[in-house]
């Protein structure tokens, strides 16, 4: 909310001369926009890492869905009415000794996953960055708004420098190896 705000404040110093109708200042702001999010997800290193962590995360969801299937086959066995007082209180303390490990396996498999695409993700974003200053400065506009956030309500389909950053990030990232 802050943030929003405060973009909203730049904005209103920077147009509202322009609004009053200083005609020299009109012709010297150049606004562009970027989809940093979507542009992460649409370069190729961007993609490659997003299949990485899903086959990572398809491994472990079969460890968990193993781990599940265990704790089904003791439920059944802690509910057989052939099963001694003692046999059926070893098997809810295995129960819930392994419903324990589960829930810890999940727990650390979600914590790092989410380190994981944190780390893939913040290079990435990195040199989306850079390549956005660098068209700024090249093409000299005077401020590029990130899209994907609430604070851009509407803008000009061609004021979008989406594509031109990916595709320069893919040029110079070629097979997903860093310059």
């Amino acid at each position: 909310m802050l943030k929003r705000m405060m973009l909203l404040a730049i904005l209103t110093l920077v147009l509202v001369p322009l609004a009053a109708g200083s005609g020299a200042a009109a012709n010297l702001l150049k606004v562009a926009v970027v989809d940093l999010q979507g542009a992460l997800n649409a370069t190729s290193e961007g993609i490659a890492a997003k299949e990485t962590l899903r086959k990572k995360h398809m491994a472990k969801q079969e460890q968990v869905d193993k781990m599940k299937a265990e704790l089904d086959t003791l439920e059944e066995k802690i509910k057989s009415p052939v099963i001694s007082a003692d046999a059926q209180a070893e098997l809810k303390e295995e129960y819930r000794l392994k419903k324990g490990k589960l829930i810890e396996f999940v727990t650390v498999a979600k914590e790092e996953e989410d380190r994981e695409n944190q780390q893939l993700s913040a290079g990435i974003l990195e040199g989306l960055v850079q390549i956005t200053r660098e068209i700024a400065e090249t093409d000299n506009y005077s401020i590029i708004l990130e899209k994907s956030g609430s604070a851009v309500v509407y803008f000009e389909d061609s004021m979008d420098i989406t594509d031109r950053v990916v595709k320069t990030y893919n040029q110079r990232h070629q097979g997903g190896s860093a310059q």
